[in-house]
């Protein structure tokens, strides 16, 4: 028996847990889940917080996605604290277990090892996901959150791995009970929210709105210099009159003259006559609303601008702005409101576009429904229409509806760039690499734009 007590004693009696040991440990253990959980619960906010400045857009959580988020760090805290209660019942001097038993030691070591080597592969992998998150907002992580319910289920299975060599009776009945009241845990726990979320989300929306672009099939904003952009992003207050946000900023329209005098003032010289403004709003923003940004913009001599524009389609969506690049004439200055800038003189207008002479104008009406000289077009139809008018001696003229919103303008505008750039395509000859264009092809380019242009007046209908 001596011999048995002092070198080797396998025997396990856990009726010699002390009950103050047990609810200290189970204390403890509860205390640790709940700080673990917060750290993760905080780190992953202040991820997402970070990657607002990436792409200008707030990073929103749905509130499914959210919980399944919580029930895996929550998940992950319980099992670490269920490692320390293990510890702190067995470490020190007790009966349950002999000190030399080597069970007891195996299960202190992989108790201890299993936590600290998980958490150090977590924590690498974990900043690298974050980081990520912070560049992709819009990569769909709770797609792949079968596979952390995975992983969590393979740790539970790993703390259990010493432990079964004790429970040799009603193994699988205890293992049973311990993992429901892990679930148990891990469900309460995860209810918990340690920031006011909702908060957070309402207000990085209305600092840096959502917008619901246009669709368009068609895009020619190929430019990758983003130095000789700048975004304003048109809304509307609670009396439907019109702000801006342009570098996170609030702005009004008697604003618009300075920052774009601004912005010129911070480009080099010869880079000045390429700034070009990329318009972002809704799709359902009143389109009278866009044509008196551009009258402002117009009036300072700002003519080169971008329509902001989305399709389903693009595969390279998330990692480029695809717009409609439009040159904006002076018949837009009927939609010019008076602005308050007598304290920021702004140069002469420029010239009105001399009122050439058409042999035929086309009258396109932009409202609910799109019509051309009187007929209603269907949406498909607009790209054939404009093949079959489009020549130099062909003017479209855009009416304009009270009700006309963006998407229809958008809408109208991309079929007419469309069908213009088909013509152009179906009649070249030339055809050289993007980086190796001769004067011959310059020349047939210029020539195509000249014999397929785009004419367009604008018109309050």
């Amino acid at each position: 028996m001596k011999l048995k007590r002092y070198f080797y004693d396998s025997s396990v009696n856990f009726t010699n847990i002390s009950t103050e040991r047990l609810v200290l440990s189970i204390t403890i253990g509860l205390a640790s889940a709940f700080t673990i959980y917060g750290f993760f619960y905080v780190i992953r906010e202040s991820f997402r917080l970070m990657s607002f400045g990436f792409g200008n857009l707030p990073n929103i959580i749905s509130d499914n996605n959210r919980n399944l988020y919580n029930i895996f760090f929550a998940g992950l805290s319980v099992i670490f604290a269920n490692s320390l209660i293990i510890n702190l019942l067995l470490s020190k001097s007790q009966n349950v277990l002999s000190r030399f038993n080597p069970k007891r030691k195996r299960i202190l070591n992989e108790q201890i090892f299993l936590n600290f080597n998980f958490s150090y592969w977590f924590v690498k992998i974990g900043l690298v996901f974050g980081m990520f998150s912070m560049g992709f907002m819009d990569f769909d992580f709770s797609e792949y959150i079968w596979a952390l319910y995975l992983l969590l289920f393979v740790l539970y299975l790993e703390s259990w791995k010493s432990l079964s060599m004790v429970f040799t009776k009603n193994r699988f009945k205890f293992q049973l009970i311990h993992l429901l009241i892990l679930v148990l845990l891990t469900l309460g726990l995860s209810r918990l929210n340690f920031t006011d979320y909702k908060e957070i989300d309402e207000f990085s929306i209305k600092s840096n709105p959502i917008y619901d672009l246009p669709h368009s099939d068609f895009y020619n904003d190929n430019n990758t210099r983003f130095y000789n952009e700048l975004s304003i992003k048109i809304n509307l207050d609670d009396d439907n009159q019109l702000k801006f946000l342009v570098y996170d900023k609030w702005a009004f329209l008697e604003d618009v003259p300075s920052i774009i005098y601004a912005k010129r003032a911070s480009m080099r010289e010869e880079l000045v006559p390429f700034l070009k403004v990329r318009i972002i709003a809704n799709r359902d923003i009143d389109l009278k609303y866009i044509k008196i940004l551009e009258a402002e913009l117009y009036s300072i001599n700002q003519e080169r601008i971008i329509y902001d524009v989305y399709n389903d389609d693009l595969l390279t969506a998330r990692f480029e702005n695809r717009g409609i690049e439009h040159r904006i004439s002076s018949f837009v200055l009927d939609f010019k409101q008076d602005t308050n800038i007598s304290s920021f003189p702004l140069p002469p207008l420029p010239p009105f576009e001399e009122n050439k002479v058409f042999e035929k104008t086309l009258k396109i009406e932009i409202s609910d429904t799109i019509k051309i000289n009187g007929i209603t077009v269907p949406k498909d139809m607009l790209v054939r229409k404009f093949k079959n008018y489009i020549n130099e001696n062909v003017a479209f003229k855009y009416l304009y509806d009270e009700d006309a919103d963006y998407q229809n303008y958008i809408m109208v505008l991309s079929s007419h760039y469309t069908a213009a750039h088909k013509l152009r395509e179906q009649n070249q000859t030339i055809f050289e690499d993007y980086f190796n264009k001769n004067e011959q092809y310059k020349k047939e380019q210029r020539h195509l734009k000249k014999r397929f242009p785009i004419n367009i007046i604008e018109e309050r209908n």
